[in-house]
């Protein structure tokens, strides 16, 4: 296909996809004028790179993409630019994007107190499901595919969920040596955060060393296995 084309399946402009193809030396034929012709197989790196954002009712690409991403976040995101970062767009953009989604009453601003080493009080930006457009756009979200970023984010338990671990050495907070102790507690606090975090950031066998452990009810057994089987799954 044509990068007019690529572009438009993506959601995006040309100048991005060729600026993509450039910048990872993606193969593509190319012919004269600076046309290029893109086979599938470059094609899906360019859906991973850039997702499929097709623009909602009433909404622009960069403000579904944000909704988007925010509707992933069921915590909450702490900054324009970790929004950004999550829907593939310049924080600039994200920034004006969540400005306009609040005014159309979609995303919100809430105080929280989090646990960050100690308690520390944050404003999060949320999608408010209570908007009376929410229904109506909740089912188009769920088949908005964001770009696609490493399952791994964090190569220590971060500061939030320090309270859970308040009894463990530091160097038993690290996942590359020690992902199935931090499963196993994860498993037994259940916290709904912890657990949201180790399903990004934990492997399978971490989550089946997890599984394995001692009076663990067969529920929470269930839980493990499943999110073992889901860190082997392809990230769409």
């Amino acid at each position: 296909m044509s990068a007019a084309e690529a572009a438009r399946r993506l959601g995006t402009t040309i100048p991005r996809v060729k600026r993509a193809i450039e910048r990872l030396d993606l193969p593509v034929q190319r012919g004269r004028g600076g046309r290029v012709a893109i086979d599938a197989e470059t094609f899906e790196c360019l859906r991973d790179e850039f997702g499929t954002v097709t623009p909602l009712d009433g909404l622009t690409r960069v403000q579904t993409a944000v909704l988007a991403a925010l509707d992933c976040a069921p915590f909450g995101l702490i900054s324009g630019r970790a929004v950004a970062a999550r829907a593939g767009v310049a924080p600039t953009s994200a920034s004006r994007a969540i400005d306009q989604l609040m005014d159309q009453g979609l995303v919100e601003r809430t105080a929280t107190h989090v646990a960050a080493g100690r308690a520390r009080r944050v404003d999060l930006l949320r999608a408010r499901r209570s908007s009376p457009r929410w229904r109506k756009l909740a089912p188009a979200l769920g088949c908005v595919d964001l770009p696609q970023r490493d399952r791994r984010t964090d190569d220590v338990v971060p500061p939030r969920l320090l309270h859970l671990f308040w009894n463990v050495a530091p160097k038993q907070l690290d996942v590359r040596s020690s992902g199935g102790s931090i499963a196993r507690r994860l498993l037994q606090t259940g916290d709904p955060e912890g657990l949201a975090w180790g399903a990004r950031n934990l492997s399978a066998a971490d989550w089946e060393h997890g599984a394995a452990a001692r009076g663990l009810d067969p529920r929470t057994g269930r839980l493990a296995e499943n999110l073992a089987a889901a860190a082997q799954a392809p990230v769409r």
